[in-house]
């Protein structure tokens, strides 16, 4: 059975994949390993993005809104 992009980005935080790089007030920066790179994400006042070419919610941004769920609020 193939994995969700939610399920993925749970994994991913379970792997330690995820890096939070850097938070000033409602702007996020952070670092996913997957897939053999490195994704560059986060969240800014133009809303929540990725690098990588998936389209839509990815595995990596799935993480990221896990871990900083508090901070969103």
């Amino acid at each position: 059975m193939r994995e969700s992009a939610e399920q993925k980005g749970r994994r991913y935080i379970l792997e330690g994949r995820l890096v939070i790089r850097h938070v000033d007030g409602g702007i996020i920066r952070a670092e996913c390993r997957g897939g053999g790179a490195v994704w560059n994400l986060g969240r800014s006042a133009a809303g929540w993005w990725c690098s990588c070419p998936a389209r839509g919610r990815c595995s990596h941004l799935h993480a990221l809104m896990l871990v900083t769920a508090a901070v969103t609020l």
